[in-house]
């Protein structure tokens, strides 16, 4: 898959949840193969999620080297997925995938993807409503 059509699928998905209110991509390409890709999504009740990624362009699909989601209110952080080599998440039995949540703690995750985060998201804003 190409960067620009994964990029034209990011922007399909992230317009495709309803409790989305605004957003802003940015792709900053490295290779032709190779880019940066970050964002904000803006929710009807006020938080955000800031989110990038670290792709490469592969004949097999998009490979994903660097990932972070953070998810927030105001500057609070809700939750956070990633896979940087924290060494506080060097214990966790799925490193360097792991996630941060409200209360500080470091918790097992699989590798996470925009669609997943948002999912999560969608049911949190379900909860709330």
């Amino acid at each position: 898959m190409s960067i620009d059509k994964y990029f034209a699928e990011l922007e399909l998905l992230i317009s495709s949840f309803f409790i989305v209110s605004a957003y802003n991509l940015n792709i900053d390409r490295k290779t032709v193969d190779i880019a940066f890709i970050s964002g904000i999504i803006e929710f009807r009740d006020g938080t955000t999620l800031d989110f990038k990624e670290f792709i490469d362009s592969t004949r097999y699909g998009i490979e994903k080297y660097k990932y972070a989601y953070n998810y927030r209110m105001s500057s609070d952080i809700i939750f956070r997925y990633d896979n940087a080599p924290d060494p506080m998440a060097k214990r966790i039995k799925t490193f360097p995938h792991h996630k941060h949540i409200k209360s500080g703690e470091i918790i097992e995750s699989k590798q996470m993807d925009l669609r997943k985060v948002l999912e999560e998201i969608e049911t949190i804003y379900n909860i709330k409503e």
